[in-house]
């Protein structure tokens, strides 16, 4: 059974009706937040109501990839006199559900406050619902937003840990092929980025290896038809890589594939796949022994693992100009992710990752 510290998950078939008491425990009146699509296609939302027949709700379905502050700050318009907070979704919407249950006991949180974790009391309860085999928010104390100035930036803070995960795989059944890909993808690169952070210990390096368990043979085959087993796995695989990225956060991978996000519209995790080569290949020249560790534990060498990879990636044509380089490396001289990347990577290695892929 998957354990966490901080949130109580509940993982198997039918996690909503077979907790109907404890759902409606947790007060009389409900906000939930999802997109417009995945929560209602997934099933998941009208289980959700069926939970709660009979009790007062609003429905926030505002949510939509790559969630804006603003999205966040207009939900918590409606929360008055709420008694908690559903997530139902993807990871955007887990992302947002935990912000806005923040600011549901914070009114006066601005944008900046949110950013700078200025708020006086603990969230709203929060139940959160993934509905994508991917990020593993479900069971992180992270919240990923988009800033009024577009880019992409995340919260960590003990207040943003769900109370209750309610994880059942069937609700990822419905992702289209692209989405599970993506998604997919993201999951495997929580756990390898996890594995070459600063912060990696024995329970984070055990979290990563048993999702990529997971993850891996079913990506080896995803364009295929994958069983409901192995649908399963997959999910029980992006929340190892959750639970590894919430003791040691992501490296510099994530943080630059922001900017592919926001810029070339590269979904979110084929956009972190991009730099897990150039990931890989800095361990090995920083950090030889480390790195074939991690290739022996899960069984393939770094060619065979860059290939899986690569391999779900979709042709990139986009460029980078010389005068744009210049403008956008300074986000990056004092990051925390490039920090966080095991070994002593600089604005320089993101320089010469940047050029390799995209200066022509």
């Amino acid at each position: 059974m998957i354990e966490s510290k901080k949130t109580k998950i509940i993982f198997g078939n039918n996690v909503i009706h077979d907790n109907k008491e404890l759902i409606n425990s947790l007060g009389k009146r409900y906000l939930i937040v999802t997109g417009k699509r995945s929560a209602k296609l997934s099933g998941a939302l009208g289980d959700f109501l069926d939970a709660i027949r009979g009790k007062d709700y609003i429905l926030y379905d505002g949510i939509s990839e790559n969630p804006k502050v603003a999205s966040v700050l207009e939900a918590a318009e409606v929360i008055d006199e709420v008694d908690c907070v559903i997530g139902i979704g993807g990871g955007s919407v887990l992302d947002a559900a935990k912000a806005i249950a923040c600011l549901g006991a914070n009114k006066a949180v601005s944008e900046e406050e949110l950013y700078k974790q200025k708020w006086e009391n603990d969230g709203l309860p929060l139940i959160l619902i993934g509905t994508t085999a991917g990020t593993g928010s479900e069971v992180t104390k992270v919240s990923v937003l988009s800033k009024a100035n577009g880019r992409k930036s995340s919260i960590h803070n003990d207040r943003f840990y769900p109370t209750y995960a309610l994880c059942d795989p069937k609700y990822t059944y419905s992702m289209s092929k692209a989405i599970a890909i993506s998604t997919g993808v993201d999951a495997l690169t929580h756990c390898n980025e996890s594995y070459f952070s600063n912060k990696a210990n024995d329970e984070s390096r055990a979290y990563a290896l048993k999702g990529i368990s997971y993850l891996l043979p079913n990506l080896m085959r995803i364009k295929d038809v994958l069983s409901d087993k192995e649908k399963d796995d997959m999910y029980l695989g992006s929340l190892y890589g959750g639970l590894a990225i919430d003791i040691t956060g992501t490296t510099f991978a994530h943080n630059v594939g922001y900017y592919l996000t926001e810029n070339f519209h590269l979904p979110h995790g084929l956009a972190c796949a991009v730099f897990q080569e150039d990931l890989f290949d800095f361990e090995e020249a920083n950090n030889k022994e480390y790195t074939e560790e991690f290739f022996k534990a899960i069984g393939m060498n770094k060619d065979e693992y860059v290939e899986v990879i690569n391999s779900l990636l979709p042709e990139i044509n986009d460029t980078i100009s010389e005068e744009t380089l210049t403008e956008i490396l300074p986000r990056w001289a004092d990051n925390n992710s490039v920090k966080n990347t095991y070994g002593k990577m600089t604005v320089d290695d993101i320089e010469r990752i940047l050029r390799k892929h995209f200066v022509r």
